[in-house]
């Protein structure tokens, strides 16, 4: 060999690692990339894109373009290596005076250790460390390869479909079934991903917690949602207005189920929005039963499914569902704020209206206004509010500053802003009136 060309095979060697490694890190980094967001960079004129996104589609096809450059570049780096590199130190030791044996000895075990520390080297930079790379900057190390994949496969598209048609053989003399299909993702796979996004930061845990309960949501019957018949607060069926009103006012409901001697023989549900209209402008309706307002009730099966449920209520408008067993007994009922909590958690909530020790009433300013009337027992006013705070701005025709404490005179009742939070309202206190008034509305 000429002098100065072990340093050209030492460089032609390093050329085929760094083709090992280009080679490999592309086939991590395709694994990597979203389809999705490569169909949206094709349409926007991504070129890089298109090419991706077309290989990405037929992953038998690149997989046997990587597979025939890895295998090649593996086979010539390592056959290469050992050849041009031994001959040198064979000759080298020719030179000494080695002969006969022991320079077969010599030119075998310099065979052997160029070829043991060409592997190595393979491994590290050809192998491992351009995966490392590409499992970490995925879409980056497309890019940047995607043109010399391109070319590859163009090359090699002759041998490509000669080992497809090879393996699809071997494939049909086993009986082995093919399928075009690729790999299912399933419930655990998504979930997985998730918790790998939340552990590095990218998604937050509250999504993660939400996705989760999701799927489980699709798992759930009725009977494992459902309020207990032991804990339902039901009416019965000639009950008064006025005392489904105070009922109301104490358990924080806006619907009950009508009952007929027992919890068993559910005939009705009411709804307070069905009410308060009614009852704002007519007094004679706290007198009536709640049974000229009930509506039919909507009846579903313990073990049906909550998400047929819900799909159900959404359609007809129902808020609550009369859950019976067998027999037709009740086992509980269900309301669609039972069912969002299954998805979304328990939510927590605070009393809008409390009642303090000395008889007073402390309520929040965006309290329901008409619920707040109907719990006070007075009518509402001929215009229509939303909040208590629209009410008492409205009333005061002014926006109060922060020390100021104005006070609304209404239906035997005196309504005093104690705190404001900018513009609105925050705290409204309310007690009866000791001496009657004129209202100020």
């Amino acid at each position: 060999m000429e002098d100065g060309s072990p340093w050209i095979a030492i460089l032609i060697t390093v050329v085929l690692v760094a083709i090992n490694g280009m080679l490999a890190s592309a086939e991590i980094a395709m694994m990597g990339l979203s389809g999705t967001k490569l169909e949206a960079a094709a349409q926007s004129g991504d070129k890089k894109a298109r090419l991706l996104l077309a290989m990405k589609k037929s992953p038998s096809d690149f997989l046997s373009t990587i597979q025939i450059g890895i295998t090649l570049a593996g086979l010539l780096s390592g056959a290469f290596a050992a050849d041009s590199l031994a001959a040198p130190i064979t000759a080298w030791a020719a030179d000494l005076g080695a002969q006969g044996t022991v320079l077969t000895v010599i030119g075998g075990a310099s065979t052997f250790l160029i070829t043991l520390l060409m592997t190595f080297f393979m491994l590290v930079f050809g192998e491992l460390v351009p995966k490392r790379v590409a499992m970490v900057r995925p879409e980056k190390t497309a890019r940047g390869i995607v043109s010399l994949i391109h070319v590859l496969s163009k090359v090699t598209r002759p041998l490509v479909r000669l080992l497809a048609v090879t393996t699809n053989g071997v494939l049909r003399l086993m009986r082995v079934e093919q399928s075009e299909e690729g790999e299912r993702v399933t419930e655990e796979d998504i979930l997985l991903m998730m918790r790998q996004g939340q552990a590095q930061g990218e998604i937050e845990e509250q999504e993660v917690e939400l996705l989760s309960n999701v799927f489980a949501f699709t798992d759930l019957d009725a009977e494992r949602v459902m309020t207990h018949r032991t804990e339902i607060e039901d009416i019965e069926i000639t009950a008064p207005v006025g005392e489904l009103i105070d009922r109301m006012a104490e358990t924080g409901h806006t619907k009950f189920p009508v009952t007929k001697e027992d919890i068993d023989e559910i005939v009705g549900v009411v709804y307070m929005k069905d009410i308060f209209p009614l009852y704002s402008r007519d007094s004679t309706v706290a007198a009536k039963p709640v049974s000229e307002y009930m509506r039919p009730p909507y009846f579903v099966f313990e073990k049906k499914p909550v998400d047929e449920i819900f799909a159900d209520m959404k359609k007809s408008g129902e808020q609550l569902a009369v859950v019976v067993d067998d027999y037709g007994g009740t086992c509980g009922i269900i309301t669609i704020m039972d069912i969002i909590q299954e998805i979304v958690g328990t939510v927590e909530t605070e009393e809008t209206v409390c009642q303090n020790e000395d008889g007073s009433f402390t309520a929040d300013g965006q309290t329901q206004f008409d619920l707040l009337c109907a719990s006070l027992g007075v009518p509402q006013p001929e215009e229509e509010y939303d909040t208590l705070g629209g009410f008492m701005l409205d009333s005061l025709g002014y926006v109060p500053s922060r020390d100021q404490t104005p006070e609304v005179l209404y239906g035997g009742y005196r309504f005093q802003i104690t705190q404001m939070d900018g513009a609105l309202p925050l705290s409204v206190r309310i007690w009866k009136q000791t001496e009657p008034q004129e209202s100020s509305k």
